[in-house]
């Protein structure tokens, strides 16, 4: 959960930093659906690549007769290929005007998230970035990768006071 919560932290700590002041409609705040998309590209890595892998490893442990090719297959789209297919896929949500708009935060929240777990260091292997094309995996080590737990409880306060901080700044210019 607090991996979540620190690729939906940068994702809205990218935008109040990249994209201009948040404008009140009427009297109440509204989201840019952008920003709403790129939060969303910057979780479905792990809701697709993560979770079905850790739900199907624990019921394998009472179920012995599950592949285990059925829990490896969900870190594809954990991968910068499978975010870039993840995005086309997702982004047919959309109204067909929009679907191009959709796609590029999507695939941009994906290529942060990626950017983000880059800098973590795991005990086995690190990301393959170049796949299916090469089994090259790489990661700068600078955290560990059950970091996040720690930098939480600092991260999402710093964001949420970013945020209503930019929202307090459109409202002013408003």
């Amino acid at each position: 959960m607090a991996d979540l919560i620190t690729h939906s932290c940068t994702a809205l700590l990218w935008k109040v930093a990249t994209v201009g002041p948040v404008t009140p409609s009427s009297s109440r705040w509204r989201l840019p659906p952008t920003l709403a998309t790129f939060v969303l590209g910057t979780c479905l890595p792990d809701l697709l690549g993560r979770v079905p892998a850790m739900g199907l490893l624990v019921a394998s442990w009472q179920f012995p007769q599950i592949p285990s090719w059925t829990i490896y297959f969900w870190s594809v789209f954990h991968m910068p290929v499978g975010i870039a297919l993840t995005s086309v896929i997702v982004a047919q949500c959309w109204r067909a005007g929009e679907r191009a708009g959709a796609f590029r935060q999507l695939l941009g929240g994906g290529m942060l998230h990626v950017a983000v777990d880059l800098l973590q260091t795991h005990l086995g292997v690190g990301y393959l970035l170049l796949f299916p094309f090469s089994t090259w995996d790489y990661e700068m080590g600078l955290i560990g990768s059950e970091d996040t737990v720690k930098i939480v409880p600092v991260l999402l306060p710093l964001t949420v006071g970013l945020c209503l901080w930019r929202w307090g700044r459109g409202r002013a210019a408003a």
